[in-house]
Formats: C-alpha cells, structure tokens, sequence
C-alpha cells in the first residue's frame, strides 16, 4: 500500500524547494531549482535500492542494480511559474513508492514544462530523438540563456550524481501518473490518446501611419486585420469536435505606439486535438481566413508552420490492463485522451507507456491551487502497481 504520509511529506519537500511570488512551486526547466529536486529524487532513489545516474539530456534513470527489462514509472519535477503541487511531483513520488513496493525503475524527464524556453518535454524528446540536441540552441529564454547554456549549467549542478547512458534498452514498460489538468474528469482517467500541438506563427505586415492624419478609408492597419484573425482562429477551432482547440497565445505589434497605426503584428497559435483529420482541416481554415483578411484589408499575411505533429496512441494493451485493475478493485475509472503534452506520449515511441490522470481536486491545474485528493492518489498507485506487478512477472 503507498504510505500516504510519505508521500505528503515528500509533495512537501519539493514544493518548499523554491516558492514563486504567488506562492506556488517555481522550478523552471533546466534551473538550480530543478536540478536540486532531481537531487532530493536521487537520495530517494538511493533509499529504496535504486541506483541513480543522469544521462546527457538532463534525465533521471534510477534502477534496480543488475535487472533488465524493467517496469519504470515517473513524471517530471520542473514547474511552470508558480505552479501547482502535484503537477509532475506527483508522478515522481508515486514512482518511488511503486519502486518500494515492486521493485520498479524510476524515469524523471528533464524540463517537461514550456514557458521557460517556449517548447516543452523538452528531456523526453531528447531522448527519443524527437528534438535534436542543436536545437537547444535556437530555444532562448527571456534572459537571453540558450536551452542549451542552461541544461550544461543544471548538467554541473548535478556533477555528484553518476552520468549513465540512457537505458532505453532495460526498460520493457513505463507508467507516468499525473494530476488531470480537466476539470470535467472525477474520477481516474486513463489515457489512450495524447494531443499534439499544431503551431503557427503569423506575421502580418500592413502600413503603418499617423493615428490623427490617415483616413479611416485608408488604413492597412496590421492589428486590426489580427483581431479579425484571432476570432476567425476560435470560430475554426469552435466548428471541429470538442477535443480539438486552438488559442492565440502571444501577440507582438510594431511600432507599438499610441499614436501610430500598427504596421506589423505577429501572431502565435497554439492548436491541439486527437484527430489528425480535424487539425489539417482547422489549419487549411486558419490559412484560408488568413488569406481572405489579407486581400479585404490590403495588408500581407504570412503563416508559417512552427512545429507539427500528430496525436499519440498509448498502449492499449497497457490502458485495458489499467481499466480492468481499477474494476478488480472496485476504483471508478474511465477511458480517457489529453489534450495537454506529456512525456508518456514521446517515451510511446521507445516502449509501451501507460498514462493515468488523478483527478483535480477543485479544478485548479499549474497554479497554487492545484489540488488533488488522498484516496484518489493512492488509488492510482494501486492501479498502476497491479499492472506494473503483472509486467513485472511476465519479465
């Protein structure tokens, strides 16, 4: 049974390693504060009989000595600013105890969380080779740091522990629990398709001009033609099923005086869903609307592709092992997709993965508030130890 009390004090341990304004956990990725956490993972590890070691993407793999073909669970232990508890945290000290109880491996993944460098699971697509290494040096932060000055400097901040290589090949299965970032689900969620984002980045360029001097009748005004844009982009989304979304997150305009007409504005859109059908048609509307506001208001439209990808299919095998334990066990559950990004989704490619949500207590995800309940978290270590326990002794 997980020790409940354990695995409070440890949510605890991590929380209180570095706290943000607002009060919630700030371990940005690739920092000092991430790195510290990766350490206090790692003498747990120790504890339990794992031996841990850091690979070159900034990974912790912690196994049990001389075993092959391994069960590991795990999650990641950076945060957004002022994040959450449980988001991440919860799925590493979940693992420890499934470690203490099967003899399971441990996978923590490096810099899971995108806002410090704008690109996210950033360790795990490392890893499957999903992201090429030299692309850290194109992932800049607000400080001017490249993605990768920062993962050599977290590199040195864990000189202590041993660099191993990745261990892909020792590892037969991988389970991630983490808390449900959908406020509709109450009961556990498991997940058997993961959403990938579509992004694009659109630059408009009109003409810029005197606010009090050019007519109305004569404008090219590039902001106005992004705010038609920008509901053209929810009207889209609003037309495909519920799972796929779509969001204009970041907007920059130039000159970006009062009195000045915008004469550039660049838009970022973030599209998400489990269709691969539903995303091409959301992203042709994107560009078919972009291009009808481009000839109405005489201004020129560019949309770039920024990254691609299609939505994952998890385990099946895995995710029906999953549903029926729950059922054994008399624990609600249901069959369930994610629309947000994990590392179970890329760690898809290398072996089978399981993905199972706990629910949100009071709805808050990567914020202070972010809740979840005691018995909902220990029902979902049972689970996954039941199905971990049965890979474990097909080995």
């Amino acid at each position: 049974m997980p020790d409940r009390e354990r695995i409070e004090a440890r949510l605890q341990a991590l929380w209180e390693i570095a706290l943000g304004p607002g009060g919630g956990a700030d371990r940005p990725a690739f920092s000092a504060a991430e790195a510290q956490a990766m350490l206090l993972v790692a003498g747990w590890a120790r504890e339990v009989g794992l031996e841990p070691g850091i690979d070159e993407f900034g990974n912790l793999w912690a196994l049990p000595a001389g075993s092959d073909r391994v069960a590991t669970s795990g999650s990641h232990v950076d945060t957004v600013p002022d994040g959450g508890r449980y988001d991440g945290a919860l799925g590493t000290v979940l693992g420890l105890e499934l470690a203490q109880e099967i003899g399971s491996g441990l996978l923590v993944c490096a810099a899971e969380e995108a806002p410090r460098f704008g690109a996210g699971t950033v360790g795990s697509r490392l890893l499957v080779g999903m992201l090429p290494v030299s692309a850290l040096e194109t992932l800049v932060d607000a400080s001017g740091t490249t993605a990768a000055q920062a993962r050599d400097e977290y590199l040195e901040a864990l000189a202590e522990l041993p660099r191993v290589r990745p261990a892909t090949e020792r590892v037969r299965v991988h389970a991630e629990i983490h808390v449900a970032q959908r406020r509709a689900l109450r009961e556990l969620g498991i997940v058997t398709r993961v959403a990938s984002p579509r992004r694009l980045r659109v630059t408009i360029a009109g003409r810029a001009g005197h606010s009090g001097e050019v007519a109305m009748s004569e404008r090219h005004d590039a902001l106005a033609a992004a705010a038609e844009l920008i509901l053209a982009v929810e009207s889209a989304a609003r037309a495909e099923p519920p799972q796929t979304v779509a969001t204009v997150g970041t907007i920059e305009i130039a000159p970006g005086a009062i009195s000045v007409i915008p004469g550039r504005a660049r838009l970022g859109i973030d599209a998400r869903g489990i269709s691969g059908q539903s995303l091409a048609r959301l992203d042709a509307a994107i560009r078919a609307d972009a291009a009808a506001i481009a000839t109405r208001r005489a201004v020129d439209v560019g949309v770039e592709l920024v990254r691609a990808g299609e939505p994952v299919e998890l385990d099946r095998v895995l995710a029906d092992a999953a549903l029926h334990a729950a059922e054994a066990r008399g624990i609600a559950a249901t069959e369930t997709w994610s629309g947000s990004g994990h590392d179970a989704q890329h760690l898809a490619a290398l072996f089978g993965t399981l993905l199972v949500f706990v629910p949100l207590e009071g709805g808050e995800s990567h914020t202070p508030d972010e809740g979840a309940d005691a018995a909902d978290i220990e029902h979902a270590s049972l689970v996954v130890n039941d199905v971990l326990s049965v890979v474990s002794r097909s080995n």
